[in-house]
């Protein structure tokens, strides 16, 4: 099994980042919601409009607080789950732009941002998404890098052994998964 890559530097600065906005949308998300009373005496039917904005800071804060926390492990699910939250976040500034909303433009540069940096091959290596940094997912050779029928289709003999074809990390001879994706061989 190979070694966990060293946490980027800029992974520990989403975390932190992520880890502060999660906080900062529980504790405005459990404002709204109990401010959601006093909104009821002065609109009618304000109050559920509020409690669903306020429930949807908070759902929110608490999502950005957990992968915030994964971030630090590597967790591919963290992983995940910021690229879907990059992708949302360019979504909704681009409608507000074109609404009229000119000061999305700063949020949808940063989000823009972090969907690049997080498909760097250093940092999909760290969270598990992509082959190991110094090795390749295709194998390199000549003759000795084509599949071997005996071992099944999930890996390759290359010049330095078996290699998971999902994941590029060695495979110890006579091993019938690969130790750091799991996958057949």
């Amino acid at each position: 099994m190979q070694p966990k890559p060293r946490r980027p530097t800029g992974v520990t600065i989403l975390g932190i980042l992520s880890i502060l906005a999660g906080l900062g949308g529980i504790v405005v998300g459990a404002g709204v919601l109990a401010l959601s009373g006093l909104v009821a005496s002065a609109y009618p039917g304000g109050a559920a409009v509020a409690a669903v904005i306020g429930a949807i800071l908070l759902i929110i804060g608490i999502l950005e607080l957990v992968y915030g926390f994964g971030f630090f492990g590597g967790k591919g699910w963290a992983w995940t789950l910021a690229m879907i939250g990059s992708i949302l976040n360019i979504v909704f500034g681009i409608v507000s732009i074109v609404f009229g909303s000119v000061g999305s433009i700063f949020g949808l540069i940063i989000s823009i941002l972090i969907l690049y940096y997080l498909t760097r091959p250093h940092v999909k290596a760290f969270f598990g998404k992509g082959p190991p940094m110094g090795s390749s997912a295709m194998p390199q050779g000549g003759m000795g890098s084509m599949p071997m029928g005996s071992m099944g289709s999930g890996s390759t003999m290359g010049s330095m052994g078996m290699t998971c074809k999902n994941c590029g990390a060695s495979i110890p001879a006579g091993a019938t998964r690969c130790p750091s994706c799991g996958a057949s061989v």
